[in-house]
Formats: structure tokens, C-alpha cells, sequence
């Protein structure tokens, strides 16, 4: 692909950086996780490579060794993860990036197995943003509001309904703001 090139991240270890100037909105990269082992949460955690692992359902978990694989969290994100299933996602600039700048998601936007106190895991956050929360937890529920609306349109359709009572406020906000 030649959006993007794997190279040493000042965030942590390998990043993803745009290999040429991209526009807000444009799609950067495909994951398909599909087709990929399934692990449990116990197998995983004694697999060395499980720090690039993404829940995929049920209780499952892949290794994911895709170009994908090297985004970088970031608490002030240039990215974001749109899910067609679980499994099946799409990765687009959710502002414009440079050449040479390093691709970022927010992991709390992105991590559905960990939404609604559900969560296990927490890592310091080395992102070095303005807005940087000092810690990253993969509960979207934790972060404040005006963040959840922000990334409420690109969660998967199946979370949007599971946890549709606490989203039904974030939705009325986000009617609201659209309507400005």
C-alpha cells in the first residue's frame, strides 16, 4: 500500500505514517480480520505478539499483523475506525495528515469488548498530545461527553444498539449539534 509506511514511532515502538499527504475523510487503510486465528483471552496473554491483537467477538481475539496493526494511540487523533462487522474495518483521516506524520487512533474509541465497565485493560498514555489523558482505558463510557459524540457515528452498528439507552443521549446531542 502505498499510503502508508511502518517506521520507528516516537509514541511507541513501530508506527504508521502517511507516506503522502492525505485529505479529511479519505479512507487510508482496510482490516480484515476475517480469515485470521482466533484466540482466547487466556491464549493471548501468553503470546509475545498479543499487543497486536484486536477482539473480534465472542470472547475472541486475533493477532493482527497487518499494516493496521502499527497505528499508535493518540489522545488528539488524525484517524478513525469505521466497522463494518466486528471484524471487517476501515480506517479514514478524520482530519487532514501530512506526509511523514504518524497515523493515530484513540484505542478507547475502538476497543468494543472493553465498553460499560467491561474493562481489563489500562497502559499509560505516551502520546505526548495537548489533550493527552495521561492513561488510555478501552472504555468509550469513561471519556467525556463531547468525545463520545465525537466518536459515536463510526462505532459499529451492533454496539449502537446493544448499548443504545446510554447512547440515546449521545445521539440527541449529536442531533442537536448537526442542526447549528
Amino acid at each position: 500500500m502505498d499510503n502508508v509506511v511502518v517506521k520507528e514511532s516516537p509514541i511507541h515502538g513501530l508506527g504508521l505514517f502517511a507516506a503522502r499527504n492525505m485529505r479529511k475523510g479519505e479512507h487510508i487503510l482496510r482490516k480484515d480480520l476475517t480469515k485470521l486465528r482466533k484466540y482466547t483471552l487466556e491464549e493471548l496473554n501468553t503470546n509475545p505478539d498479543g499487543d497486536h491483537s484486536d477482539y473480534v467477538g465472542h470472547g475472541k481475539y486475533v493477532i493482527d499483523y497487518s499494516l493496521g496493526a502499527y497505528i499508535n494511540h493518540s489522545c488528539d487523533p488524525n484517524c478513525y475506525q469505521k466497522s463494518k462487522s466486528i471484524a471487517f474495518r476501515d480506517i479514514y483521516a478524520l482530519s487532514n495528515i501530512e506526509k511523514g506524520e504518524e497515523v493515530t487512533l484513540d484505542y478507547t474509541s475502538t476497543a468494543v469488548d472493553q465498553f460499560a465497565g467491561k474493562g481489563f485493560w489500562v497502559i499509560e498514555c505516551k502520546c505526548g498530545s495537548k489533550n493527552c489523558r495521561g492513561k488510555v482505558t478501552g472504555d468509550l463510557f469513561q471519556l467525556p461527553r463531547e468525545l463520545q459524540r465525537i466518536y459515536y457515528p463510526y462505532l459499529p452498528p451492533y454496539i449502537k444498539r446493544k448499548y443504545r439507552l446510554h447512547f440515546a443521549e449521545v445521539e440527541r446531542q449529536l442531533r442537536n449539534y448537526l442542526s447549528r
